[in-house]
């Protein structure tokens, strides 16, 4: 039986380690270096616990010190991590050839995203040949149901998973953004009888995207794929032409992948999946968009 010592020690061990990831993640594009002193305040803990969690984290290189500066910036034993992560998604490596193709065709830039709870994350991309184009890195986040990746990935949810997601709110971005929570359930029963999602200036002004589903050989969709760029390029004219650029990478993709699925086959059908209903017979004028 554990003594009451024991149990607090554990506890104690627990905590520090959410406290350490959660300094791990106050580190961002926009905040690549933090001191001390901003990680207190950032986290509301004492200057002395995070100097100390610093301290063990750089003793194992997941954040490293600028001498210059005095102040903590993410260590390189994290790329080791993170590319452990992305070999074990064996469809990065398939897709990478697809992606290439699908690049040259459309002239604009292509990402491989998957969902992460409440986010779309990109894992993969190739950037377009144009001199102007839309780059959004790798590990980028971004939110499910502003995005033509996200709304792939939302729209093949099963239906409680799908409304905790949007009960959970559907914050603005763009004027384009689609906020209304019936709005969005007829914009995913679109995207799912369709095979594909337009992103039209709906998560930043100015960039559009389409997106379709890639499936694995039991007929989940793990991932979606899209070609994202500049507005008045990508623009509503070239929508259906890429989408049928987008769909057939998609479909060759999860074939590659063992999934059986043909060109015309209704995602609504699909075995074993009960996805989010609506009413699919009116949509918002400029339904949604993004930068994926």
């Amino acid at each position: 039986m554990n003594s009451p010592r024991d149990a607090g020690s554990k506890a104690s061990g627990v905590r520090s380690i959410e406290r350490a990831v959660a300094i791990l993640k106050a580190f961002s594009l926009e905040e690549e270096e933090l001191g001390v002193t901003e990680l207190s305040q950032k986290l509301d803990l004492h200057k002395s616990t995070v100097s100390r969690l610093l301290a063990s984290l750089q003793r194992e290189g997941l954040v490293e010190e600028n001498p210059v500066t005095r102040k903590y910036r993410l260590g390189i034993a994290l790329v080791t991590l993170g590319e452990l992560v992305l070999q074990r998604l064996d469809v990065t490596q398939v897709a990478r050839p697809l992606m290439q193709g699908l690049a040259d065709t459309t002239q604009e830039t292509v990402n491989l995203a998957v969902r992460d709870r409440d986010e779309v994350v990109n894992v993969a991309q190739v950037p377009s040949p144009q001199a102007v184009r839309y780059i959004g890195w790798i590990g980028r986040r971004a939110p499910l149901h502003c995005t033509s990746t996200g709304k792939v990935l939302l729209a093949h949810l099963p239906t409680p998973e799908q409304e905790e997601i949007i009960a959970r709110g559907l914050p603005q971005y763009t004027p384009s953004t689609i906020t209304h929570p019936n709005l969005l359930r007829q914009e995913l029963a679109r995207v799912r009888e369709q095979g594909y999602a337009i992103g039209h200036e709906e998560f930043e002004i100015g960039l559009n995207a389409i997106a379709a589903p890639v499936y694995n050989h039991t007929g989940d969709v793990i991932a979606a794929i899209s070609a994202s760029g500049p507005s008045f390029r990508l623009s509503p004219d070239r929508f259906s032409t890429v989408a049928d650029h987008v769909q057939q990478a998609a479909l060759t993709l999860s074939r590659q992948l063992g999934c059986n699925r043909s060109a015309d086959s209704s995602d609504s059908a699909m075995p074993g999946k009960q996805m989010g209903g609506g009413d699919s017979s009116t949509f918002p004028e400029n339904p949604g968009a993004e930068g994926r």
